[in-house]
């Protein structure tokens, strides 16, 4: 079967591709079965899912991969149904479009839209808590995180755009190569976030689906002297022969090259997905704060405390969940934060010790705000604060952050000595919020051993409290911020405490954790308080009302854990189970401790090795940093992300300046055919044409597009002549017998004659016509 030339087009291309790559009016060869379309779309399909497997480890389990796995089939459904039907581009297009709103209405809005896929007034408003949902998961939590109804749901558009994008650029556009933009797009978000990036299997199978791709293009596109759908097997083997050789070599070399297996690719970085924070998000960004080189988000505190002090953002209390973060505190937020606290904290500021410290936060941003517990007074801030009766917590309210504060705190605490506490009685009644003492009614059974283990008969609080932190910090544990990575269990929740107890090698938040559950396993109330160790003296002393405070500087390598337990009579009292972290109070050192080894803390301690230079006296902080020297990985990754959309905003142009490069380089390539040479002009004279706002009709023939652009005066003297020159060696390439000898001119004349029409069109044309044609040029868009 011969290829059937359309003779009505007005770019009188040959029409030897399948239909359904680019549908038309014309006479076009058809799939003999019909199958083309959705076969694609099935390639596609296959791709987008096989790629998108490997969010598992981002999202936790396998039960979120069904839902966009439905999403994906919906959206290529409706775009293969398109194609078979032989409707325009756009119109499969929005097929799609519509099947991916369809299949998320049914799947997570069903009972407020019409017929369970069309969305309604209700829609929109539940979608809101859904995004907010997922954004909540976002920031609580710690990969992987919980397969919420947010995040999936968040998950499907995600990637159900992205198939729609890479169906696109596929089918309409011809592009299948440049399809794997959309797939890579998708494996950029478990490669960074995942501590071991992809792996070989997850690279593996979004390989293959993009080889699926590129090979059903080909299979189906054949060839423009072949039937419709004959695979042209030696290109088809080359090809496969290529990808396999390439995608053996991406898995072998890193083997060979020694630390190629190191940085964010293939290793991963565990990014936060809101960018790096400059603040302390409780439990979730500890670690990554600890981990991520250099130091940033610094702060200053002065103090007229003789020892220093821990700063608490917030305290983390409901421990029964599978995640765990902030109690949700706004029906128990109190405004104003000028004298806060219960009517004991007030009492405490007539017979306890009473602290004042000056904070200058800097660039930490929170919603929290740090301060020593207890505050009974806060003055100089700035904002909407209120205050959790509960735990003492300081939230902003809307746009309100810690950024930028610098404010006076005067904090309580009761006298804590060791007889003191052994004298506390064990609570026999509720005396604080049960929320402090829950939890669940399961968890694993290595928990609840160890602690009857640790707690052999041991039945005073203190004596339990000491025993579980001295326990902790004994010879069997080590301190470790990157083997819980390792190991799967860098996150929070009884399954994490459960591989710490196993492991017993951890940090800050697993210690501190471990000890407030297995302090509410023996009976004692607990909370974990999340903010910064105590950090370094400045060497510089604030004066204020004519006393001399103290002043010390903490940053993101201070981020720090500890729990808190409650004892009757005293309140809430800080222990420290963390080895090589913080300042064991005198209160909670062990009778006989044991000397510490100097190197081995000097290893523990993050601060022990190069710190930042302090400032000289009198020297003021770089605007807007609080510090003199700063982390590059935030200005690094920003760079990228602007480097990466500008590169998206470009490649259009990038795209378009490429095809003219290599036709300007066919045309004056001596060896190129003379009939093949008229076609190829021809071809770029129409993409020129419609670039700058003069495109050819669908219906219109090559000898009616010149026609009207020199009726029109659109081109004139030498310009119009080398368009008719242009028209009839296309006329003559596409329609004389082959056996005719082509016609003059010569290959070279015809991209000047190409470059004569271009610069006329171009000089004719608005200026907001040569900017789109620049930037966004309509000649990608036009019908082959």
């Amino acid at each position: 079967m011969t290829a059937t030339l359309d003779r009505g087009r007005g770019d009188g291309t040959r029409s030897g591709r399948p239909e359904y790559l680019a549908p038309d009016n014309g006479s076009r060869r058809r799939l003999p079965t019909g199958s083309g379309p959705w076969l694609m779309s099935a390639a596609i399909a296959a791709a987008v899912v096989l790629t998108a497997a490997n969010l598992n480890g981002v999202i936790e389990g396998w039960a979120w991969l069904g839902n966009i796995f439905f999403t994906v089939l919906c959206i290529e459904a409706g775009t293969a149904l398109g194609r078979v039907l032989n409707w325009p581009a756009v119109a499969a297009t929005l097929l799609g479009l519509a099947g991916l709103i369809g299949s998320v209405t049914l799947m997570f809005f069903a009972s407020t839209g019409f017929l369970g896929v069309i969305p309604g007034p209700g829609t929109f408003r539940a979608l809101g808590p859904m995004v907010d949902q997922a954004q909540e998961t976002v920031i609580s939590q710690v990969a992987p995180v919980l397969a919420t109804p947010g995040i999936v749901m968040v998950a499907c558009v995600g990637i159900g755009l992205v198939a729609l994008l890479v169906d696109t650029v596929a089918v309409p556009l011809q592009m299948p190569a440049t399809a794997g933009g959309g797939l890579l797009a998708v494996l950029m978000v478990p490669a960074i976030i995942k501590p071991n990036s992809l792996g070989a299997v997850g690279f593996v199978g979004a390989a293959i689906g993009f080889l699926l791709i590129l090979g059903c293009a080909q299979w189906l596109a054949g060839d423009d002297q072949a039937p419709a759908g004959t695979v042209r097997a030696g290109q088809f083997t080359r090809a496969a022969s290529i990808g396999a050789a390439g995608l053996a070599v991406t898995l072998l070399l890193p083997l060979a090259i020694p630390g190629f297996t190191s940085g964010a690719f293939p290793q991963g970085s565990r990014l936060n997905w809101l960018g790096a924070p400059t603040g302390l998000n409780p439990i979730v960004s500890l670690g990554d704060n600890l981990r991520r080189p250099g130091a940033f988000g610094r702060m200053t505190y002065a103090t007229d405390s003789e020892d220093p002090l821990y700063i608490r953002s917030v305290t983390l209390e409901n421990l029964a969940g599978a995640r765990w973060r902030p109690t949700d505190s706004d029906g128990v937020q109190r405004p104003g934060v000028e004298r806060i606290g219960t009517r004991s904290t007030r009492d405490l500021m007539e017979r306890g010790e009473v602290t004042t410290t000056i904070i200058s936060t800097g660039s930490f941003t929170s919603p929290w705000l740090p301060a020593p517990y207890a505050p009974a007074e806060v003055d100089g801030l700035s904002g909407n604060w209120t205050w959790d009766p509960r735990t003492l917590a300081i939230r902003g309210t809307g746009n309100t952050t810690s950024a930028d504060q610098e404010y006076t705190v005067r904090s309580v605490e009761p006298v804590l000595t060791r007889e003191g506490l052994e004298s506390a009685d064990s609570i026999d009644a509720p005396v604080v919020d049960d929320i402090f003492t829950e939890l669940p009614d399961s968890m694993p059974d290595i928990i609840e051993e160890t602690t009857a283990s640790v707690l052999d008969g041991l039945t005073e609080p203190y004596e339990q409290a000491m025993a579980i932190q001295s326990y902790l910090r004994g010879p069997d544990f080590v301190y470790s911020e990157d083997a819980p990575v390792d190991g799967g269990y860098d996150q929070s929740g009884f399954d994490v405490v459960g591989a710490f107890l196993e492991e017993k090698s951890g940090y800050c938040t697993h210690y501190a954790s471990t000890m407030a559950i297995m302090a509410r396993t023996a009976g004692i109330p607990s909370r974990i308080a999340v903010g910064y160790a105590p950090g370094d003296e400045t060497g510089e002393v604030v004066e204020m009302d004519g006393r001399e405070l103290t002043e010390y500087e903490i940053d993101s390598r201070d981020a720090h854990a500890w729990p808190e337990l409650y004892f009757e009579d005293l309140g809430w009292v800080a222990f420290e189970p963390t080895p090589g972290r913080g300042a064991v109070p005198d209160y909670a050192q062990a009778e006989a401790a044991p000397v510490p080894n100097p190197a081995e803390e000097e290893n523990l301690n993050p601060r022990a090795g190069p710190t930042l230079p302090l400032p000289s006296a009198g020297a003021e902080p770089e605007a807007g940093t609080g510090t003199e020297v700063e982390s590059l990985a935030p200005r690094l990754w920003s760079a990228a992300g602007a480097a990466a959309l500008l590169m998206a905003l470009l490649s259009p142009m990038l795209l378009r300046t490429s095809r003219t490069r290599k036709r300007r380089n066919q045309l004056l390539a001596p060896a190129l055919p003379e009939r093949e040479s008229a076609l190829l002009a021809w071809e770029e004279t129409l993409d020129v044409a419609a670039d700058y706002g003069a495109p050819s009709a669908p219906e219109e023939s090559a000898r009616a597009f010149n026609q009207r652009l020199a009726a029109s005066g659109t081109l004139d003297g030498e310009p119009a002549a080398a368009l008719e020159r242009l028209r009839t060696g296309y006329e003559h390439a596409a329609y004389a017998n082959p056996q005719t000898p082509a016609r003059p001119p010569v290959n070279s004349r015809r991209w000047e004659d190409v470059t004569a029409v271009a610069e006329q069109l171009k000089a004719r044309s608005s200026w907001q016509q040569r900017l789109l044609g620049r930037f966004l040029p309509q000649s990608l868009f036009r019908r082959r």
